[in-house]
């Protein structure tokens, strides 16, 4: 995974996860919420991805992988 990758899932997670501390997204959609946001830091994290690696894709080279 790609450094700007794994920056942008550390910032949707962080976005998510203010949006959801602050109240702007109310119950029961802030369960979806926190379980959205740990995965996308958790593979943000680990850079790894397994959707990724499921599909064959890999964003460090920017080809996809057979």
């Amino acid at each position: 995974m790609s450094k700007h990758d794994r920056a942008m899932r550390s910032l949707a997670a962080f976005i998510m996860a203010v949006l959801n501390i602050t109240g702007i997204v109310d119950s029961p959609e802030n369960i979806l919420v926190w379980i959205v946001t740990g995965i996308l830091a958790i593979t943000a994290l680990a850079g790894n991805c397994p959707l990724y690696s499921l599909f064959g894709i890999n964003t460090l080279t920017g080809k996809r992988t057979v």
